[in-house]
């Protein structure tokens, strides 16, 4: 049996929650389904000194570092509430990293490595983020071949 590989690129937003959603009602339960979350994160600037300014800018980075580690947790939840929604623990990897280069090729790298056949993205109608988000789905649907590409609104 060919398993169905899919990417779900998450970034903690209403519009991922709804690419969320749609995975589950569409392929919980179902056998041959395998389904990776990914969530790419900046990491914090390094910062050495004593200043003052530059103590004040730490525990800023280090609060930024702290904020990871807790986004980190969410998407274990995240994972634990697809297996109550029917998926097997099995059925579900979740990969949460640094990010080396600009989100698109984050997700178009994840996507070839993992030889995913199925790519869930979303989108918010409306937002002033919307044309960000454009060069990063254009970006993921020029570069991804023989890929189904499903944006959810």
């Amino acid at each position: 049996m060919a398993w169905k590989n899919i990417l779900v690129p998450f970034n903690f937003t209403n519009a991922d929650e709804k690419a969320l959603h749609y995975v589950i009602s569409n392929f919980a339960g179902e056998k041959n389904v395998h389904v990776t979350l990914f969530h790419a994160h900046t990491r914090p600037p390094q910062v050495n000194g004593y200043n003052p300014a530059l103590i004040r800018l730490k525990t800023t980075m280090a609060s930024l570092a702290t904020e990871a580690r807790e986004r980190e947790k969410e998407f274990q939840q995240i994972v634990g509430d697809l297996i109550e929604s029917g998926f097997l623990k099995e059925q579900l990897n979740y990969v949460f990293k640094i990010r080396e280069k600009s989100v698109g090729d984050e997700i178009v790298d994840m996507a070839l490595k993992g030889n995913f056949d199925t790519v869930v993205l979303s989108r918010e109608p409306g937002k002033a983020t919307r044309a960000f988000k454009r060069n990063v789905h254009d970006k993921i649907i020029s570069s991804l071949k023989n890929t189904t590409i499903s944006i959810i609104t």
